[in-house]
């Protein structure tokens, strides 16, 4: 009977402690597959557009991907690797203008994230971290919130594609 009331003392104890926070390997295909689809995006562009603005006061082709990939340095950096600012990866006065640049940088940022993502411990995605001045959120949240915000910012891009000619690559989803 002992071994019997042990064993369900620890079943609902288990079930009662938090879970701790990590990410799936599914969660880190999500990741692989956005940063193939940014790179095939930029791919597509025409060398010549990088600088495209479907209209005034709008970001430039360019700009956008450096919204998209900087975000993602950022949080990477300081909510998964608790650095003060992200690393210099690249030099926006020259991606912002060559597409080659452009890619290279876009690549070295999600090297950079996937590998911060790989490596972080329970107790780090689980911290609360403040940026961008917002309250503080525990990393794990931080990521996917900068996941969500690369696929809408990449949304926002499909215009500026199609208005140069160019058929936005397909987006892959696991379904």
């Amino acid at each position: 009977m002992r071994p019997l009331f042990i064993l369900t003392v620890l079943c609902l104890t288990t079930r009662l402690l938090p879970a701790q926070s990590s990410l799936s390997p599914d969660q880190l295909a999500d990741w692989q597959r956005n940063r193939t689809t940014v790179l095939a995006y930029i791919d597509a562009m025409p060398d010549s557009a990088t600088g495209f603005r479907p209209t005034p006061g709008v970001r430039s082709f360019a700009e956008q991907f450096d919204h998209i990939v900087t975000t993602n340095l950022e949080v990477a950096a300081v909510a998964l690797r608790a650095q003060k600012a992200a690393p210099a990866l690249g030099d926006s006065s020259i991606y912002l203008h060559d597409k080659a640049a452009l890619r290279k940088y876009a690549a070295a940022t999600y090297d950079y994230l996937l590998k911060a993502l790989q490596e972080a411990k329970p107790a780090q995605l689980s911290k609360p971290v403040a940026i961008y001045g917002q309250p503080p959120q525990p990393a794990s949240r931080l990521a996917l919130l900068s996941y969500e915000h690369a696929v809408w910012t990449l949304g926002q891009v499909v215009p500026y594609l199609r208005l140069n000619g160019v058929k936005p690559p397909e987006y892959r989803m696991p379904f």
